[in-house]
């Protein structure tokens, strides 16, 4: 679900096309569409490419200014709209002067035109006009933290004809190096940083207590398991207050314990930013969790069809209850916040000590 970079041109180059795989892994992930912003003497400049291959990605990553100035960069995964460069970002808030990139799912959709993406309905909805009337919204902390809450688990950057760059939900993303990347998992970090996973919670969970009790197959930073131990859900884990993107992540940052009833309550209470950490956290034995003590029934809110091609696949996968699947989706971490969404927003789940007729809380439109 896409990768922003931001920071000077030339080091975002440098990175790009010097450390060996990089482009190569985040552009594989993110095939959909390139596109950068950055100040010039005549204001904006916003140029995106649909490449075909690594190569056009990596001849596009050459021409990016070799100098110090602010860009930011955006890889593109389809989720809303169609796959063309009227959906390949930036987007224009304010034409020629102001332009956005997001990362993420917005709960807001796309319904009202199908073919365009939920970032376009939401600048058209929420963003357009208010920014045309006050240009320098965008750089204000009471404003950007409105939109932050009410965006979730996304991520904005703006950037205006000076050049001038602000970040929603700048905490989400990772630093290395003077550069910020919105997320950890539409690509690869241990590509660019050789100890990421040493230093985050995918390292610390390989390491947990009864942890091998639980899983006869793990591999690094691959989520395999053969069979499950079904004594592992009342095991009690551990959460961290450090961001779950935090490269700093640290063994003496475990706090409080996760229970079997605090994942379950999260989804009853349609908590997507919560299932989301949880997924991202310990995605099996959430999923494992969540399939022995509840049940998914269809909300009589939304059809198939209401989805787009990959949610409708996860839809398909929860309501069937194949856990084999569902491991595939989320064992990498990459599909957390699409998952997380349709969890909460498209089904219905019953406590299985309940009858199935009336759900506890209805899923949220």
């Amino acid at each position: 679900m896409c990768l922003i970079i931001t920071g000077a041109s030339n080091k975002i180059r440098a990175t790009l096309l010097n450390t060996n795989g990089l482009l190569s892994d985040i552009y594989t992930s993110n095939p959909d569409g390139i596109g950068i912003m950055y100040a010039t003497t005549k204001g904006l400049k916003v140029v995106k490419t649909l490449p075909k291959n690594v190569n056009d990605a990596t001849a596009f990553v050459r021409k990016l200014p070799n100098d110090d100035r602010e860009l930011a960069i955006h890889f593109r995964w389809t989720t809303h709209g169609d796959t063309d460069m009227l959906n390949c970002h930036p987007y224009d808030v304010v034409t020629g002067y102001i332009a956005m990139m997001h990362n993420g799912v917005l709960h807001t959709g796309n319904a009202k035109d199908k073919a365009r993406s939920d970032t376009y309905h939401f600048i058209q909805d929420y963003l357009k006009d208010a920014v045309h009337d006050a240009p320098t919204l965008v750089h204000n902390a009471g404003f950007l933290t409105m939109v932050a809450e009410f965006i979730g688990d996304n991520r904005f950057v703006f950037m205006d004809g000076e050049g001038r760059m602000s970040h929603v939900n700048y905490d989400q993303g990772i630093e290395h190096d003077g550069l910020w990347f919105s997320n950890t998992y539409a690509w690869k970090p241990s590509t660019l940083i050789p100890n990421y996973y040493k230093t985050t919670k995918y390292y610390n969970y390989s390491n947990y207590a009864n942890y091998n009790s639980a899983y006869n197959n793990y591999m690094d930073d691959e989520w395999e398991m053969e069979e499950w131990n079904k004594s592992w859900i009342n095991t009690p884990l551990k959460s961290s207050n450090v961001s779950a993107h935090s490269a700093q992540w640290q063994d003496d940052d475990y706090a409080e314990e996760v229970t079997s009833d605090d994942m379950c309550g999260a989804l009853l209470q349609s908590d997507v930013d919560m299932v989301e950490g949880y997924l991202s956290s310990f995605p099996i034995t959430f999923v494992n969790t969540i399939f022995n003590e509840l049940s998914p029934v269809a909300t009589r809110f939304t059809t198939i069809n209401d989805l787009c091609s990959y949610e409708q696949d996860v839809y398909k996968v929860l309501l069937d209850c194949d856990l084999a699947s569902l491991h595939d989706f989320v064992r990498d971490g990459k599909s957390a916040s699409l998952v997380a969404e349709v969890m909460c927003y498209y089904i219905d789940w019953y406590r299985k000590t309940e009858q199935s007729t009336t759900p506890l809380l209805p899923a949220m439109l």
